[in-house]
C-alpha cells in the first residue's frame, strides 16, 4: 500500500514527479504484508483503512477525470495501477473482516492522508478513531 500512500503524499504535497512503474513481484510482496498487518487490527482500524481506501479511491477517480492531476500522479497507466491495487486492499479488508465477522464501514471522520491505521501520529485522529494502543502487531481486539 506504500504505492498509493506515496501518490497520495505527492498530490497533496502538489509535487509533479512521475511515477515509475511497479513490477507484479513488488505489488504482490506489497500486498501479503498488507493482509499479514490487517491480521493485527482492531475493528476501528479496519474501519479507518476501509474509509482511507475509499477515499484515495475517490481521489484517484479525480485525477483519472482531469488530465493535469492523471499526469501529475504519473499518467493514466499509473492511475489505473493505483486503482486496481486500492481495490485489492479493499477487497483483503473484506476477506478480513468476513473471517472475523465483521462489516467494514466507512465513516464520516477525518483520515490522514499518508497514513494507514498503524501508522496514525496525528493525536486527534487517533482519537477520534479510538486508534490509541492499537499499535502494529498488537493482537486484534474480540468483537461480537
Amino acid at each position: 500500500m506504500s504505492l498509493l500512500r506515496d501518490i497520495m503524499q505527492r498530490l497533496a504535497a502538489n509535487r509533479s514527479d512521475a511515477a515509475a512503474p511497479v513490477p507484479p513481484a513488488a505489488v504482490a510482496s506489497e500486498l501479503a504484508s498488507y493482509r499479514s498487518r490487517l491480521r493485527t487490527c482492531s475493528k476501528p482500524m479496519l474501519d479507518y483503512e476501509w474509509t482511507w481506501l475509499h477515499q484515495s479511491l475517490d481521489d484517484l477517480e479525480l485525477c483519472r477525470n482531469h488530465a493535469p492531476m492523471e499526469e501529475a500522479a504519473g499518467g493514466s497507466q499509473r492511475v489505473q495501477q493505483l486503482l486496481d491495487q486500492a481495490r485489492t486492499c479493499l477487497r483483503a479488508i473484506q476477506e478480513e473482516c468476513e473471517e472475523r465477522r465483521l462489516t467494514p464501514v466507512r465513516q464520516p471522520l477525518s483520515v490522514a492522508v499518508g497514513e494507514h491505521a498503524w501508522e496514525v501520529s496525528n493525536a486527534a485522529i487517533r482519537s477520534s478513531w479510538k486508534l490509541d494502543g492499537q499499535g502494529a502487531g498488537e493482537a486484534p481486539q474480540a468483537h461480537p
